[in-house]
């Protein structure tokens, strides 16, 4: 397991130093992937995923995983792109929204567990007032090791 510091709160996430040091030289499309940062100075995001059941969070570990491998190249049935420049990660019925910044940096912005076929307008206004929010302020942090999660 990879641990995490931020702000004083740990985080431990699914991907062992084994997939780290694989994705690290595993070539190819290779984003970096980094987390939103809140005011508070939280990564709802982390939050989010350390709140889930081990099974759920190995699985959502493992397509940010491919996300850091193919980058934009990720497509359903693990990835979609939702509008306004935001896409989704679909490990099940949970959601990971992102967007891509300067070229091949994947900012993970707000994270749910889906209850219904449509996205809440709520969720999708707070992707964009987030992204928009990295893009102009740099409400983002690259907290992950060579900026893999």
């Amino acid at each position: 397991m990879l641990f995490m510091e931020l702000e004083g709160k740990s985080y431990k996430l699914g991907l062992d130093n084994t997939s780290y040091g694989l994705y690290n030289i595993g070539g190819g499309m290779l984003a970096n992937i980094w987390v939103f940062i809140d005011e508070r100075g939280h990564s709802p995001v982390l939050e989010f995923l350390e709140s889930l059941a081990a099974k759920e969070m190995a699985k959502a570990s493992a397509y940010i995983g491919e996300l850091k491998r193919q980058g934009h190249n990720l497509r359903r049935p693990l990835a979609d792109y939702i509008g306004h420049g935001i896409y989704e990660l679909r490990p099940g019925a949970n959601r990971v929204f992102y967007f891509f910044f300067m070229g091949n940096t994947a900012i993970l912005l707000h994270a749910i567990r889906k209850k219904t076929d449509k996205l809440p307008q709520r969720d999708m206004e707070l992707c964009v007032k987030r992204k928009r929010q990295a893009e102009e302020s740099g409400k983002h942090r690259n907290v992950f090791p060579g900026g893999l999660l």
